[in-house]
């Protein structure tokens, strides 16, 4: 009976660190995103997509990089407005700590 009680722990922490790491996803998403807007002050929110990097979200979503590895190393975001692509780095606090600008 122990056992199940700490897997069902285990479980129930796992889904708190799933949350956590979604809402810093859509929050540091949201940075970036601010950040997309400076660059381009003529632009519309509307206009401009973020989404966490393909290969880090493959790794978020096979366990592989965890909570601790995001509030330690932050996250890197591709960013696209019109013609214009890019990625944004955030530390593990949320703030941008690389903006690059491909075309």
């Amino acid at each position: 009976m122990a056992a199940l009680v700490g897997l069902a722990g285990s479980t129930a922490a796992l889904a708190d660190d799933d949350a956590k790491i979604e809402a810093r996803i859509g929050t540091w998403g949201r940075a970036c995103k601010n950040e997309v807007a400076v660059k381009y002050p003529k632009s519309n929110m509307s206009e401009i997509s973020v989404e966490v990097g393909a290969t880090l979200k493959q790794s978020i979503d096979a366990g592989e990089t965890t909570l601790k590895d995001i509030k330690k190393n932050g996250l890197s975001f591709n960013w696209q407005f019109k013609k214009h692509t890019g990625y944004c780095n955030t530390d593990g606090n949320g703030n941008v700590t690389e903006f690059v600008k491909f075309q």
